[in-house]
Formats: C-alpha cells, sequence, structure tokens
C-alpha cells in the first residue's frame, strides 16, 4: 500500500505477517518482551513511559534483516503490530527519504533508531506561518518522543540506510500535513 502526496508516493506500508512476527519475537528476546507489555496495555501510557521503555530495548539488527524491507518510491513502514492502544512500525529509509512536515493529530510518536543518523526537523506555526525551530540528530540507541500536537519532519540525510523502531500510541489514525 503507498501513501500518496500531491501525486507522489512517499511511503509504503507492509504488514508483517502473524508467521512473520512470530520469527522476529524468536530472534529478539527483548522485542518478545516489549510486545508482551505493549499487549498487556489498558490504556494510552505516557510518552515519558513509551521513551523509557524503548532506551531500554536490546534488539539486535541482525536479526531484524529478513523484516526489514526498503523502497525507491519513499520510506517503508514494516508493521510489526497494531492493536487499540498501540501501533509498532519498523521503518526504513534509503538516503535521502523524508516525510513531509506533519503532526500526530490524536497520538504520541517515539521512535528508537536501530541503525543509521535519523534527523528531526522540528516546526512552529506563528503568524508567519510555519517555521523550522531547530533540527535534532539521533544516533543508533537513541530514542525521539513527540508530543501529539509537535509538527516535525523525519529524514535520512546521511549516505547510508536508516532503520527507525516507531511506537504510535494510540495508533496514527489521522495527521495534519504542513507546507514547508
Amino acid at each position: 500500500m503507498y501513501l500518496r502526496l500531491i501525486g507522489e508516493a512517499v511511503v509504503n506500508q507492509v504488514q508483517l505477517t502473524d508467521g512473520d512476527i512470530l520469527q522476529l519475537v524468536r530472534t529478539s528476546p527483548s522485542l518478545k518482551g516489549f510486545i508482551d507489555w505493549l499487549d498487556g496495555l489498558k490504556q494510552r501510557p505516557t510518552l515519558k513511559i513509551l521513551e523509557q521503555r524503548l532506551l531500554d530495548l536490546d534488539v539486535n539488527l541482525e536479526n531484524l534483516g529478513e523484516f526489514l524491507g526498503y523502497t525507491d518510491d519513499g520510506y517503508q513502514r514494516n508493521v510489526v503490530k497494531k492493536t487499540e492502544y498501540y501501533e509498532l512500525v519498523l521503518i526504513c529509509w534509503k538516503p535521502g527519504q523524508k516525510t513531509p512536515i506533519h503532526d500526530h493529530k490524536g497520538s504520541d510518536c517515539a521512535f528508537l533508531i536501530l541503525d543509521g543518523i535519523s534527523t528531526e526537523s522540528i516546526y512552529q506555526n506563528d503568524k508567519e506561518g510555519l517555521i523550522k525551530t531547530e533540527v535534532r540528530k539521533y544516533l543508533p540507541g537513541q530514542v525521539c518522543a513527540a508530543d501529539e500536537p509537535d509538527i516535525h519532519k523525519i529524514s535520512n540525510d546521511e549516505e547510508i540506510n536508516l532503520v527507525n523502531l516507531h511506537l504510535y500510541s494510540p495508533p496514527l489514525k489521522e495527521f495534519n500535513i504542513y507546507e514547508g
């Protein structure tokens, strides 16, 4: 499935099968414990809790190889699992790929950098329109966390591939796209 923005593909989405998920958690006990914790949620956790849980993860990228997918038409979302309370996605980016400038209307987002360097450009709306206020770089093992009203763009500005483990709570249903 492709999400198109103004006639241009920006993201390819792939849903992992139940068999893929079983294989994935067999190869990564830490990820299995994380998914078990997520499956036990009965309410939306705070962004701080999501950030800490991601920081505590020990994920071996080599074990994820067969579950990672890239596309030339935009970054690829490899959906690991989606429930009423969360959506867990391995997002793979080739050099130069990026999201549009967006928010997470109704959802918090936190993601762990597994490989590569992730760039977050942060924006604010003011009387004169959208203004870029900050650019942050995240290295493997670091977490980027964004509240639902935050406006940002995520990009791979490096010459190597990028892999992030994204967690949305609740699952991303709506978002606004901004022109920059």
